[in-house]
């Protein structure tokens, strides 16, 4: 065989196997194509990650919502399915702080979430009743759900409407002086409640958080900073910590004068507000418990 026909050969035979990779590949395309029209969602799965005890989110919810957007895809074929709609829905859930959806080659949409946990429940004068995350994000109060978490109560000026819901980190953005002022204090809050619940010398120490006014009124129109007073677990008083500024220091001249045992600490008020003092005011018995004890001696 002449060179010029071996070349020729081997042009063809390369043309032949090119066709071939070619055409497996469409072949292969227009089988998965097919296989894609065929293929339907099965099952839907719900993974939630997060605290079990703090548990908002529950699959029930999530296939709840899905369901009434219209997008239930049961039965669905999967190259139809809208996952990023199906996703945008999950996410709006005020609840649900980030979600992934996806479907296997099984035919189960799994759609994977983080849930927003609440680290404190904040209740004033005013009406407010809400919980706050360590992020600063503002969640509604869920009767339907029983959870052990630090509570502030009293008094405190908010510029947001008792029904909002959403980060407070985008939401300031717009807000005036007196808006932002009022943010600095609850960040200042969450750093509060978060340093008690993650000391293993405070976490569980007290048992109710007051936000009081100052007794120095301030100028008209300007925010005023609550003072926080704390009621211990153990004891009959209360504990004035004042501004939540030297906020270690504070607590270190607490915990000298309860080791100190100077006074008995049934009943009364100790003040820890002022640099280097702790000072301690007893209250004075009811006056009807002082009659009822003068009667049984």
């Amino acid at each position: 065989m002449s060179k010029r026909s071996k070349r020729v050969w081997k042009i063809v035979g390369t043309t032949i196997f090119w066709c071939a990779v070619v055409g497996f590949f469409i072949a292969a395309a227009l089988l998965r194509h097919s296989n894609e029209e065929a293929r339907r969602v099965e099952q839907v799965e719900v993974i939630i990650a997060g605290r079990q005890e703090a548990r908002f989110v529950t699959p029930e919810l999530v296939v709840g919502l899905i369901d009434n957007a219209g997008l239930n895809p049961l039965g669905v074929a999967v190259d139809s399915l809208d996952l990023a709609k199906i996703n945008h829905v999950v996410e709006e859930y005020c609840f649900v702080e980030r979600a992934m959806t996806y479907v296997d080659y099984n035919g189960t949409l799994t759609v994977e979430l983080t849930q927003r946990e609440p680290y404190m429940r904040i209740r004033t004068n005013s009406g407010y009743d809400f919980y706050l995350t360590r992020n600063m994000y503002v969640l509604p109060v869920d009767a339907g759900v029983a959870l052990r978490l630090p509570i502030a109560t009293g008094e405190l000026w908010l510029p947001f409407g008792k029904s909002f819901t959403g980060s407070l980190r985008e939401w300031i953005g717009e807000g005036e002086k007196k808006s932002k002022e009022s943010y600095n204090f609850l960040c200042k809050l969450i750093n509060f409640v978060v340093l008690m619940e993650e000391s293993e010398e405070l976490s569980g120490q007290f048992v109710q958080m007051a936000l009081v006014m100052p007794r120095t009124p301030s100028r008209k129109g300007e925010f005023q900073e609550p003072h926080i007073e704390l009621v211990p677990r153990r004891g009959g008083y209360i504990l004035e910590f004042g501004a939540l500024e030297n906020v270690e220091a504070k607590f270190y001249r607490w915990r000298r004068f309860c080791e100190s045992k100077v006074v008995d600490m049934s009943r009364g008020r100790l003040n820890v507000e002022y640099d280097g003092q702790a000072i301690w005011k007893e209250e004075k018995a009811p006056e009807e418990t002082k009659k009822k004890t003068n009667k049984k001696r």
